[in-house]
């Protein structure tokens, strides 16, 4: 029960970081690719060229992050989405969440979910750590696998998604499966929960970073 009282406090504080992280990211995109080429004269959309000096611009910002600050970045997107190693700390926080924004937000990289799911399992560590410093190990796998379910479920808008994605991402054993599973469900929903209140809140569209079922014809 204490775990599971635990769990909602890092569901809503994590729901709440990867909302502020999306918004950041919309934000950045708009301003980049809408509102200055239209500053600048360019009244039909930007010209061809105008990705380019960006993602420069991008890639120096990501190498920095990579190479001078803890957590190389996060995980390689080219090999895909991978969960494991230890639930991420807090030192790494800031490369990780520097270099998703430069790479997301300036256009390098399609999808916040590597990115998220650090900033919920780093974020729930600090929670841990703050309350109790000498917090067990697996309490702090426990509690970080909650956070990256909260934040998951955040941007699909769905707490069963977001399980599936990271018992896949994760390959949790049978025996650990129900341990990580009903924490992290209930941080999942809250993260769900806090996805549809925000943008009541808020005032802004969740359709801008919810990633919603595709539409497929009917067989």
């Amino acid at each position: 029960m204490v775990l599971l009282a635990i769990a909602a406090v890092v569901g809503v504080l994590v729901s709440l970081a990867a909302w502020c992280f999306v918004e950041l990211v919309y934000q950045i995109q708009r301003e980049l690719y809408t509102h200055l080429p239209s500053a600048l004269g360019y009244s039909h959309g930007p010209p061809l060229w105008w990705s380019l000096p960006i993602l420069a611009i991008a890639g120096l910002i990501t190498a920095f992050a990579i190479v001078r600050l803890p957590g190389n970045g996060g995980h390689i997107a080219a090999e895909g989405l991978k969960v494991g190693g230890g639930p991420t700390q807090p030192i790494t926080l800031p490369g990780i969440i520097l270099a998703g924004l430069a790479s997301i937000g300036m256009g390098l990289v399609i999808g916040p979910e590597g990115p998220l799911i650090a900033l919920g399992g780093g974020l729930a560590v600090a929670t841990i750590k703050l309350a109790r410093k000498q917090a067990p190990s697996q309490v702090l796998v426990v509690v970080a696998a909650t956070g990256s379910f909260a934040a998951l479920a955040f941007v699909f808008s769905s707490l069963i998604i977001a399980a599936i994605i990271l018992i896949e991402a994760t390959g949790l054993s049978r025996e650990r499966l129900p341990i990580v599973l009903l924490p992290g469900l209930l941080g999942a929903g809250i993260g769900s929960l806090v996805s549809i209140g925000m943008g009541a809140f808020t005032g802004l569209s969740t359709s801008a970073y919810a990633l919603g079922a595709l539409p497929l014809p009917t067989v």
